[in-house]
């Protein structure tokens, strides 16, 4: 077996892991795929190739990240645009994505013998459209996109289509569209319902909302959303906590479920319920 490692060293507790978990794929005869960056940290073993990220994705039988959910996030749209599955090992703090803690990596013999399932998470795709039809800007997220006013902080006014037909109109801080996975995240802050993964469908939550009506839209997963701001000020999209990028006036933001699925590695039996509740008692 090849596996792809990625690790996000960053993270206060990443290095330390990650040579253990090295350890541990030593032990199995596990061939690791690393990026060239980490030779100097990690050394040379007869176990490990360094190469780059494209070469090691697209030989590898699986990944294997290691970081919190910002990590794996990255990884995971990664991972799905090669059709890889991800293991998530914790190396954070909360890692709701997590699929191992940093004290169970002797799991990974029973990924090594294929005794795991997977399970395959929707994703969305978003992108900003000109005035005049003009593709400027194209995002896969896993967890959500979010639309919102950039420097000033005032009320802004939007407007979402779906399926081409009018919806909502909002005087908000902005709007978060997102998927089930991203239903614990930001959307759960602004006052958004958690969805549990394996419903596929898009939710809609608006930030800080000056109106009667402030609550999150649940709609289904053949949705297609348009969502136009107002012009008076600028407003940018943001996927997944990347760097936002600005909207031009008269462009839309054009939202829905991207062709693409992350697929998550399973190796224990714990529910997602399970996790809500050990993730939330944090």
């Amino acid at each position: 077996m090849k596996i792809a490692l990625i690790p996000n060293m960053t993270r206060q507790n990443t290095p330390d892991v990650t040579k253990e978990l090295l350890k541990e794929l030593e032990k199995l005869n596990v061939t690791v795929l690393l990026d060239n960056e980490f030779s100097s940290v990690f050394g040379n073993s007869d176990n490990i190739n360094y190469c780059n990220v494209e070469k090691s994705l697209t030989e590898s039988d699986i990944v294997v990240t290691v970081g919190g959910d910002g990590t794996f996030i990255k990884s995971a749209k990664l991972s799905a645009e090669k059709n890889k599955p991800l293991l998530c090992v914790n190396a954070g703090k909360l890692a709701y994505l997590a699929g191992l803690e940093s004290t169970e990596l002797s799991h990974l013999s029973a990924i090594v013998k294929g005794e795991y399932k997977t399970e395959k998470r929707m994703m969305l795709n978003a992108t900003i459209i000109d005035k005049n039809g003009k593709i400027l800007y194209h995002s896969n997220c896993l967890n959500d996109a979010v639309v919102s006013r950039s420097g000033n902080i005032r009320i802004m006014k939007l407007s979402i289509n779906c399926n081409n037909a009018p919806l909502m109109d909002y005087s908000a801080d902005g709007v978060i569209v997102s998927t089930p996975t991203g239903s614990t995240a930001y959307s759960l802050s602004a006052g958004g319902p958690v969805i549990e993964p394996q419903i596929d469908s898009m939710l809609i939550t608006p930030v800080c909302c000056h109106s009667f009506f402030s609550r999150s839209v649940v709609l289904r997963p053949d949705s297609v959303l348009e969502i136009a701001h107002d012009n008076s000020g600028e407003a940018v999209l943001s996927c997944d906590g990347e760097e936002a990028v600005v909207i031009p006036d008269g462009a839309i933001v054009k939202i829905e479920t991207s062709a693409i699925k992350a697929e998550f590695i399973k190796v224990k039996n714990d529910t997602f319920i399970d996790i809500l509740n050990r993730k939330m008692s944090k």
